[in-house]
């Protein structure tokens, strides 16, 4: 069952990304990002009658860091390529070696710290210059990049967090129960931004095809990840899933017409590397 749950994982997430630029491209940022994982939430309809009181409790604190996570992912997809945000959107990995090692006791060790620094090496062709110092000015100086490490970094304490909780209720009760407080969250911003529903109505009418698949897969390769975790530990569920940013390439390239041949390899070696990490 792990290999069904891992197949539907890389599969979602590396389209998830297309999705979510597609809905992002020539937005407002917090707009998007309500309306991608609203429709996310409403992907779930089948199952709401899953929702329980203690599954919302127990996603109250995760929720409150995603909310913020996924702000900064869409806004990280609007900024940026897709095959330069589908790799960083790993870098987590790396922030799950000292987010696991506080909250679950996993031990750092020096084949941990060797993976990483393959990573760290990997991320300097994403944005290739003339040297290493170079690329990673160029990283540094796109505000979709940062965004992305940003997001990453509050992502690894929100897995770090969904592990543990993960133990103790249903897996489809705590995702749906996360995503309803992570939309309301962003639909409340948006009001007292906005202090309309005009504009919500506006982008869905807008985007209504890529917020259908992008919800989907959004919601769905969460709950694959979730599923995951019931054979495997966190730190290996999340390099597992790292594989789907080759999946993103391919269709950045075929729909964006990015220029991925580079940017492959440095995902490959930030797969490599975090393979070795978990080693």
């Amino acid at each position: 069952m792990i290999y069904l749950w891992m197949i539907i994982r890389i599969t979602l997430l590396g389209y998830e990304r297309i999705a979510g630029k597609k809905i992002a491209d020539n937005e407002d940022a917090i707009l998007s990002s309500w309306a991608f994982f609203f429709f996310s939430f409403l992907s779930f309809f089948p199952f709401f009658n899953y929702i329980t009181l203690f599954s919302l409790k127990a996603a109250i604190f995760s929720g409150s860091i995603y909310s913020l996570s996924f702000f900064l992912y869409v806004y990280a997809l609007a900024n940026e390529d897709a095959s330069v945000i589908a790799p960083l959107y790993n870098m987590n990995v790396i922030f799950l070696i000292i987010t696991t090692s506080i909250f679950l006791n996993e031990k750092i060790t020096i084949t941990k710290i060797s993976g990483s620094l393959l990573m760290l090496y990997g991320v300097s062709y994403l944005k290739k210059d003339i040297n290493l110092k170079e690329s990673y000015k160029n990283i540094l100086k796109s505000k979709g990049a940062v965004a992305m490490l940003l997001s990453s970094g509050l992502m690894a304490i929100g897995r770090t967090i969904d592990g543990y909780f993960i133990k103790n209720t249903n897996s489809l009760s705590y995702s749906i129960s996360i995503y309803l407080i992570v939309s309301v969250y962003f639909f409340i911003i948006t009001i007292i931004k906005y202090k309309s529903i005009k504009p919500h109505i506006s982008i869905i009418k807008r985007k209504f095809s890529s917020l259908v698949s992008g919800g989907i897969s959004n919601a769905y390769s969460y709950i694959a990840l979730l599923n995951m975790f019931k054979y495997i530990d966190v730190s290996i569920a999340e390099p597992i899933s790292m594989t789907s940013s080759l999946i993103t390439a391919f269709f950045a390239k075929v729909i964006f017409k990015e220029n991925v041949a580079i940017r492959v390899f440095g995902t490959i070696l930030l797969i490599f590397g975090a393979f070795i990490i978990y080693l």
